[in-house]
């Protein structure tokens, strides 16, 4: 973080003053503060470094054992959401396409509420070359499927495990989802064929935490 803005008139709030001991913070005229942040802004902005661009060799050599992989996410909405579900359940990175996948863009930030920033983003050429080179190292490769073959909670997701999410619509691409090596369902009950992508993602990755909170049993 590089300089904290906050806006005239801002009532006193501690954790302002948390801010203060991290970085510099100006206090700046409300109409400045939203022609630099338009929208809702809260009356506080802040400037950060560039975020830094991670290869997917240099993500895989972190030896991560959650990962997301995104297949065709257009909407940056659900883009934001699935990388804030992902940085909350624990995962150490996501994989994106350079074609086929909304970009960081501030709407995508802001649903993240900052999650775009904290966990390392790999934007690859291709997402089915991608799946190929994380299960050699030796990380299983589960696509998020209406139509998979196993519920959800019958999969070891203990395991070292990238998660593919596929786009509203579209889904995950056939020849990514050959290369997975599962394919999980989470069941309804409902007349609604599916749930939304980003909601979909929230309730694997919570399943995996739940997976990897429960102790193992002794032998």
């Amino acid at each position: 973080m590089i300089k904290v803005y906050r806006a005239t008139g801002l009532g006193h709030d501690p954790r302002l003053d948390e801010i203060a001991k991290l970085t510099r913070v100006e206090v700046v005229p409300p109409a400045k503060l939203d022609a630099m942040a338009p929208g809702v802004n809260q009356g506080i902005a802040a400037e950060l470094e560039p975020r830094r661009e991670w290869t997917l060799k240099q993500l895989l050599d972190t030896n991560p054992t959650l990962l997301v992989a995104l297949d065709s996410v257009l909407d940056p909405q659900n883009l934001g959401a699935i990388l804030r579900s992902a940085e909350v359940a624990g995962s150490e990175g996501a994989i994106l396409p350079e074609h086929r996948s909304a970009p960081l863009s501030p709407a995508a930030v802001k649903a993240s509420s900052g999650a775009s920033e904290l966990l390392p983003i790999a934007k690859v050429s291709g997402l089915p070359s991608a799946i190929a080179d994380v299960k050699r190292a030796g990380i299983w490769c589960v696509a998020l499927d209406p139509r998979g073959e196993i519920p959800a909670w019958d999969f070891d997701f203990t395991q070292r495990v990238c998660i593919v999410v596929g786009g509203e619509g579209t889904g995950i691409h056939r020849l990514v989802k050959e290369r997975c090596d599962a394919r999980v369902r989470l069941p309804v009950i409902g007349h609604v064929a599916s749930f939304n992508a980003s909601a979909a993602a929230a309730a694997l990755l919570y399943e995996v935490m739940r997976q990897r909170a429960i102790p193992a049993s002794p032998t």
